[in-house]
């Protein structure tokens, strides 16, 4: 039965020490996948991202192409514009020159007279035929002179409305060049946003990356915990199956030295010599009950002789100079923030497992190591549940340690560091000096 209830307990704390591992392992399995949605979201997003910015290039390269059209359609018409002006300058010249002889003329019909001019055209002449020519001649003149200030009169207009037809037109394709101009300013802008969304989202994927392979190594690291707790468990199966064998082996080999010694004192009253001697019969009884409790002693104490291999040697098996077990290649399993990460991180020697801060004498006690109330330098202190810590009191469930920097014998004061989340660096060293009475303390050697 003992034997029976001794198995069922090792596979109750097989399965107690692997199940947190475990549930961490899913846990970190849940949150890389998460991080994996997350990443696939910001490329969903990247992509999304390239769509708009590809678009809006392409209405940037139109709009550039219009810009253009436009740039050149205005150079052709500032040309031609260039072209009537030259024009006109011309033709006002032609006619400023005009308008000189037919001020002359008119300054002449105002004195001579135009009828005057006539007679004397047409009385100078020779014969009347001469006359005839001469005033048709006139005729011809004074209507040519007349014509041609007419065309030139219209021919000015119409060069003048062109002119104004093309300084509207490019007014037109100025206004159309501003109007696209600040569409491409307005997409170059939202083109820039985009751009900075896509940088941020490749950041934020960039970081959101390195979150999953900080948890993938957290799992790993996890992985590998349970891994040496399994192989520890396996050993310490093997070890308690040897000593539960020799044991079985020992309790075997005296039950058959009890055996022989019964049948030895069954066969000495049959002897010859001893048959009508009551002494001899009652010595052989005494003798009989001397090996009754001989064997019962040879019985008990193999069995209490194995127990201790069995158990105090496994457990201070990585120990050094009769310490308790060492942890210090266990990594610190603690969270960041609470002091007894702080205490694993500057005593690595302490208990991965050794649950709360006010757990901690007892965890140690049971890993092999002295737990006193003697105050030393590198030992850890440990206060209960609510007890205080100088000035301000520790948790009412939890508890708190701290790690024990120095010793004053003169005033038994203690100088700690340690973390916690109360502290303005949770992560430590945070200093503290107080009474060393009534604390338990954790000692390495």
């Amino acid at each position: 039965m003992k034997k029976k209830s001794l198995v069922a307990l090792l596979v109750c704390s097989l399965t107690l020490a692997s199940t947190p591992v475990t549930v961490f392992a899913d846990s970190y399995d849940e949150q890389i996948q998460q991080k994996d949605q997350q990443i696939n979201n910001l490329k969903n997003e990247q992509a999304s991202a390239q769509s708009q910015i590809t678009a809006l290039a392409n209405d940037i390269e139109t709009l550039n192409s219009k810009v253009a059209e436009l740039e050149a359609k205005e150079t052709t018409l500032t040309n031609e514009t260039l072209k009537l002006q030259d024009e006109i300058a011309k033709l006002k010249i032609r006619i400023a020159k005009r308008q000189d002889k037919i001020d002359a003329q008119a300054r002449d019909t105002q004195v001579n007279g135009q009828a005057s001019t006539f007679i004397g055209a047409v009385l100078g002449s020779d014969s009347v035929s001469e006359a005839i020519s001469r005033v048709q001649a006139m005729s011809t003149l004074v209507g040519a002179n007349q014509d041609l200030l007419k065309q030139q009169q219209a021919d000015e207009k119409v060069v003048e409305e062109k002119v104004k037809e093309n300084e509207a037109k490019i007014k037109e394709v100025a206004a159309n060049q501003a109007e696209l101009a600040d569409q491409k300013k307005g997409l170059a802008n939202q083109q820039a946003e985009l751009e900075v969304m896509k940088a941020s989202l490749a950041a934020e994927q960039a970081e959101t990356e390195n979150e999953k392979k900080d948890l993938q190594a957290k799992k790993a690291a996890a992985e590998a915990e349970a891994a040496r707790i399994k192989k520890e468990q396996e050993a310490a199966e093997k070890a308690r199956q040897k000593a539960a064998a020799e044991q079985a082996a020992i309790a075997k080999q005296a039950q058959e030295q009890a055996a022989q010694q019964a049948a030895a004192a069954a066969e000495q009253p049959e002897t010859p010599s001893n048959s009508g001697t009551t002494g001899g019969s009652s010595t052989g009884a005494g003798t009989s009950g001397g090996t009754s409790s001989s064997t019962g002693s040879s019985t008990e104490e193999p069995s209490g002789g194995s127990t201790t291999p069995s158990v105090e040697t496994p457990s201070n098996s990585g120990s050094t100079g009769g310490t308790g077990v060492d942890h210090s290649n266990s990594g610190n399993a603690y969270a960041y923030g609470q002091c007894t990460w702080y205490v694993k991180s500057v005593a690595p020697w302490v208990g991965t497992y050794w649950g709360n801060g006010a757990q901690w004498g007892a965890s140690a006690a049971a890993d092999g190591y002295r737990v006193d109330s003697t105050p030393e330098a590198g030992a850890v202190v440990v206060f209960g549940a609510g007890q205080m810590v100088g000035d301000w009191q520790a948790d009412g469930t939890y508890g708190h340690v701290g790690y024990v920097q120095s010793y004053n014998a003169s005033s038994n004061t203690i100088t700690m560091t340690q973390g916690g989340m109360g502290f303005s660096t949770p992560g430590g060293p945070n200093t503290q000096t107080l009474s060393a009475s009534g604390l338990q303390y954790i000692h390495r050697y």
